[in-house]
Order: structure tokens, then C-alpha cells, then sequence
């Protein structure tokens, strides 16, 4: 069990370094695109591509031509919960083949 959350974690936060790496570029007032780019993927994936988007109101989440443009804090910890749901996952499967050998 403590495999499983100490992998967990790690990957967790691999998978939400987008915003993070954000703000530090807001911080820095750097404009790097690939990491603007990585961030709009992070919240479109969930979003638009996985369906999340219909479980919340228009005046909770806008859509503009690049993704999602504002968001109210419920759908910003929606989206975090499902990268952490995803490497919860991912950590599962990887200790399964472990346990398997």
C-alpha cells in the first residue's frame, strides 16, 4: 500500500506540473510555449475530450478557441482529480506487473 501511494504521488505531480510551471512563468514573466501549450492540453484533455465539461454550468466554465479561458476553483480541483485518478491508475497497473514477476 505504501508503494502504491508513494507512486502515486510522484506521478500525480508529474502530471500536474502545467499549472504549476504557469505560474512560475507568470512569476518570471517568460512566455514559453510549449509549456503554455502542455497547459492548455492539461485542461482540455479532461475537459473537452473526456466530456467533464457538461457536468458544469456556462457560469462556471467559458471555452474560447484555444480551451478553457476561466474557470471557477470547482472545475480547476475537477480537473486535478482526474490527473490524480489517472496516476492512481497508471501506479495500480505498474504494481500489478511487478507482483506478477
Amino acid at each position: 500500500m505504501g508503494k502504491l501511494f508513494s507512486r502515486t504521488v510522484k506521478i500525480g505531480i508529474f502530471l500536474n506540473l502545467p499549472p504549476l510551471l504557469m505560474l512560475l512563468m507568470g512569476f518570471l514573466k517568460l512566455d514559453i510555449f510549449p509549456i503554455t501549450f502542455t497547459a492548455l492540453l492539461w485542461a482540455s484533455i479532461p475537459l473537452q475530450y473526456v466530456g467533464m465539461a457538461s457536468f458544469f454550468t456556462e457560469s462556471q466554465i467559458t471555452f474560447n478557441e484555444w480551451g478553457v479561458s476561466q474557470a471557477s476553483p470547482v472545475v480547476w480541483l475537477s480537473i486535478v482529480l482526474f490527473w490524480l485518478l489517472l496516476a492512481a491508475l497508471i501506479s495500480y497497473i505498474s504494481l500489478l506487473r511487478i507482483h506478477r514477476d
